[in-house]
This record gives C-alpha cells, sequence and structure tokens, in this order.
C-alpha cells in the first residue's frame, strides 16, 4: 500500500488544471552567444587559489558548497535522498573531468565546458534536494501545529481581504476556509471554479501584503471512488502503479491522493500567477486520509473535499532558517 501511494506522487502533473510550483534557487547554465564570448566565460571562471598552489573553477567550486550543505542539512536523507545521490555522481564527474585538465596551460574550452554541466547539475540537484527537506520539516512543524490547536480566526478586516493583522498574529491561522471562503473545483479534476479563483487572487493579495510569510496549501477529498473509467485511464497512464497490482482500494486511495495534491498545486500555481513567489509556497494532497466529518452523508463528504491554507514562516523567516539549520 504504501509503494502504491509513493508511486503517485511523481504523475501529479497528468490531471487537468494541475502545474508543479517548484521554487528553484538554482539557475541554469549560463546561455551564452557566441564561441568566443562561451571560451572567454569558460576561461575567466578559472582561478588560482588563494595559496597559489593551484587552480580552481568556479562552477566546481560552487557544486562542492552546495553539496556540502545538503550533506548537513538534517533530515535530506529521508526526504530526497535520490537528489542528494544524483547530486554526488555529477560532482564526482565534474571533479573528475577536472582533474584531467586542471594542470593544463591551454585547456580545452569543451572540456570545461563538459566540467562545467556537470558542476550545475551537481549544485542544482543538491539545492532540491537541500530545500525539499527544508520544506517538508517545515510542513511537518505545520502539521503538528494544527493538529495540537483548533483552527484560529482573524480579528478585523479589510475591504480587500477580511484580514488583518501583521507579524506573529498571522502565523498558524486557517485563512482558507476560514476567513476567505472555501476552494472548489470541477468534479474529478484540478481545475478551479471561478468563484474559486476569486478566493485564491484574495489569498493572494493577503500574501503580497505580507512577503516575510509563506502559505501551506493542504488539500484533502472525501473517501468516494471514481468512475471505473476513471479508475482505469488512471492505473494506465501511471505504469508503475499498474505493475503493482494494487487492489481496488488501493486504486481509489491513491488517485484520492494524487488529485488531492494536484488541487493544492493548482492553487499554489494560481497564487504564483497572481504575484506570490513560489518558494513562499509549499502544496500538499493527502487525500481521503484526515476527513473532518462523516463520508456517510453527502454534507459530510462534501465538507472533506477540501482545501486548506495556513500561514506559515517565509523561507527568509528567522523560524524557517532555525528549521534549515536543523536547530
Amino acid at each position: 500500500m504504501k509503494r502504491v501511494l509513493i508511486t503517485t506522487l511523481a504523475v501529479l502533473p497528468l490531471f487537468a488544471g494541475c502545474a508543479l510550483v517548484t521554487a528553484d534557487p538554482v539557475p541554469p547554465s549560463p546561455a551564452l552567444v557566441g564561441v568566443n564570448a562561451q571560451n572567454a566565460a569558460w576561461e575567466s571562471q578559472v582561478e588560482r587559489t588563494r595559496a597559489g598552489a593551484g587552480v580552481e573553477f568556479t562552477p566546481l567550486e560552487d557544486a562542492r558548497r552546495a553539496v556540502d550543505q545538503a550533506r548537513a542539512q538534517d533530515r535530506v536523507e529521508s526526504y530526497d535522498a535520490d537528489a542528494l545521490a544524483q547530486a554526488e555522481a555529477a560532482l564526482a564527474k565534474a571533479d573528475a573531468g577536472w582533474e584531467k585538465i586542471a594542470d593544463r596551460k591551454r585547456r580545452p574550452v569543451d572540456k570545461l565546458a563538459d566540467v562545467a554541466d556537470d558542476a550545475h547539475r551537481a549544485q542544482r540537484l543538491a539545492e532540491i534536494a537541500r530545500y525539499t527537506a527544508i520544506r517538508e520539516i517545515n510542513l511537518e512543524q505545520l502539521n503538528q501545529q494544527i493538529e495540537s490547536q483548533p483552527a484560529q480566526t482573524m480579528q478585523g478586516g479589510t475591504a480587500a481581504t477580511g484580514i488583518a493583522g501583521s507579524g506573529a498574529n498571522l502565523l498558524g491561522k486557517r485563512v482558507i476556509p476560514d476567513r476567505l471562503g472555501d476552494v472548489a473545483f470541477e468534479t474529478g479534476t484540478a481545475r478551479l471554479t471561478a468563484p474559486s479563483r476569486a478566493v485564491v487572487q484574495r489569498l493572494a493579495a493577503v500574501m503580497r501584503d505580507n512577503p516575510k510569510y509563506g502559505v501551506a496549501i493542504l488539500g484533502h477529498t472525501d473517501n468516494v471512488a471514481p468512475g471505473d473509467a476513471s479508475i482505469q485511464r488512471f492505473v494506465k497512464a501511471n505504469p508503475g502503479l499498474e505493475e503493482q497490482a494494487p487492489t481496488h482500494a488501493d486504486q481509489v486511495r491513491a488517485f484520492n491522493l494524487a488529485l488531492s495534491s494536484a488541487r493544492a498545486r493548482s492553487v499554489a500555481r494560481t497564487l504564483v500567477e497572481n504575484g506570490v513567489e513560489a518558494r513562499r509556497i509549499g502544496a500538499r494532497g493527502f487525500g481521503d486520509t484526515r476527513p473532518i466529518a462523516s463520508n456517510d452523508t453527502p454534507e459530510g463528504r462534501r465538507a472533506n473535499r477540501r482545501i486548506e491554507a495556513v500561514i506559515v514562516p517565509g523561507p527568509d523567516s528567522q523560524a524557517a532558517q532555525q528549521a534549515g539549520s536543523g536547530s
């Protein structure tokens, strides 16, 4: 069962309206115009060490620092061991390529480019692993807070959003649905309804007005099975899931988990479209695992099909930095 649910996480973009929102802090390899410009760029990044005993290649040094930071990140092995392993492999390849040319008086530009490409890949993957762990740690802390405290409401308001307050007054507050309204989707998809898009736009206004904070988007479904045709399309679209020969109940749980995740990410994408930095947004689906009402009645199922948006510390806040350092 656990393997079935994990497999679905890789296929969330299959749902209509779903977009993967990431906060990638690493730029791609630099795009240069013309061979001469490219040659000059690579050569300019080869520098003497401070002791003067050797030379360094800046992209490779950047990659080493990124991999070291990822290795030191608390619980990175639990949350994104694959990305870290790929980063280490890319760094090893870049190191090996650099060793072959480091001592040459004239280094082939194509070899420098190969080293730089491997180094950029290592840096990118290391940053992904590190920030994934930071995000998941923050979301864990948020989930613990939500489970231990009843939802809190905000006092005061403005004409635009119905919310006022700053500083710690916003942290931990569930603004959707408590203050801004419910979010709904077209049946069986991750496409926001028009009224719900307006709700998300109001949330975006709150986030723009409070740039130091982040928001966790949590998606939930009821436990109702979709139609057989939908289930079969879902399973066939995901060979890894089909190969595990899951029971029908497992298929339903996997579908609902994927759908709730797709819906949470659809909300996150809409926030980005309305001016909120992706790095300030976390999105996660829980499927039908956290009902707040009985699934035996239409009213209960309606309550369980929900999106929650909770204000959390932003990535640049002291709380986030402490979580990132493992303190």
